[in-house]
């Protein structure tokens, strides 16, 4: 038996377990900061609104309608943006800095919020009067806007969500307890 390579399939062997002991002490440091944190499209209070569901469409005319597009652009800011029909959330989703998010919604009339913050933590329990199970919200600097309610049938409204002095949007300040 070859005792040159024995000696370097050993090492290999040990090269390989060194570098999973490296990978798992890494994830084992790191998984906490994933616990808490999100991703665009992420629904944090599903258990409460639902998923973000695909609107379905109909044929009319030769068209396929029934459905209007909300999509929303961040700047630099995270936002967890709410959106509600007849005053009952319908969609909610995080939405990461300089990312965009398309919610996809029946035609009707909506009010869209915007939930700002810093530092979001999975834990936090949240009050609404719809759902007593919410949970995810920001530690810090919590502020909450809202649009005039929109009416859309078969369009899509963009909202660029970008601090700019005389922009043609003007949000309305707003609170949790409207939001929610």
């Amino acid at each position: 038996m070859n005792y040159s390579v024995m000696i370097q399939f050993l090492q290999l062997c040990e090269f390989i377990t060194f570098m999973f002991m490296k990978i798992y002490i890494i994830l084992i440091l790191t998984f906490p900061l994933y616990l808490s944190s999100q991703y665009t499209g992420a629904v944090p209070w599903k258990n409460c609104f639902g998923i973000n569901a695909e609107c379905k469409t109909y044929p009319k005319d030769g068209y396929l309608v029934g459905c209007s597009n909300i999509k929303v652009k961040s700047s630099s800011d995270p936002v967890l943006v709410i959106i509600k029909k007849s005053d009952k959330v319908i969609k909610h989703a995080y939405i990461s800095g300089s990312s965009s998010y398309n919610f996809q919604v029946p035609d009707g009339i909506y009010q869209v919020f915007f939930y700002y913050g810093d530092n979001w933590n999975s834990n936090k329990k949240m009050k609404s009067g719809e759902c007593s199970n919410a949970y995810g919200g920001w530690e810090k600097n919590e502020f909450v806007s809202k649009d005039n309610p929109i009416s859309l049938e078969g369009q899509i409204m963009t909202y660029t969500l970008t601090r700019v002095n005389y922009g043609n949007f003007n949000p309305k300040r707003s609170s949790l307890d409207e939001a929610l």
